[in-house]
């Protein structure tokens, strides 16, 4: 009996953790959804940091959004995203964090040319 009754207990909390797995995951997908469209309406790139399986990053910038100057196109506008879905909340702490990064933020110039064979970096390489 001892035996049946733990495997319904882990049943229920597999089930449970699942769910809410699965509700996570979906608020990320829909927010990402959201936020794409509303940048390629208002004339916005986006980029998400994700690692290798698609999974989120672990440090506060989960995307960048930019776009080249409307008044001179060798000016870039730049935003930080902490992108937040469903019925996560957004701290204090986050947001001192992601103001933090964006006064961090650093800019190199950097050419990059092909030259049939091989890339070559102008002035340094890419770090």
């Amino acid at each position: 009996m001892r035996n049946q009754h733990q495997a319904a207990l882990k049943a229920w909390d597999t089930r449970r953790n699942k769910a809410a797995w699965a509700k996570a995951h979906a608020a990320e997908a829909n927010s990402k959804q959201a936020l794409r469209k509303y940048c390629e309406e208002h004339g916005w790139k986006l980029a998400f940091f994700e690692g290798p399986t698609g999974a989120p990053r672990t440090g506060i910038i989960d995307g960048i959004a930019y776009r080249l100057g409307k008044q001179n196109p060798d000016e870039m506008d730049l935003r930080l995203i902490q992108l937040k879905g469903g019925k996560a909340g957004v701290t204090a702490e986050e947001i001192r964090r992601l103001r933090e990064a964006a006064e961090n933020l650093r800019g190199k110039p950097l050419i990059v040319a092909f030259d049939g064979k091989a890339l070559q970096f102008l002035p340094t390489e890419l770090d």
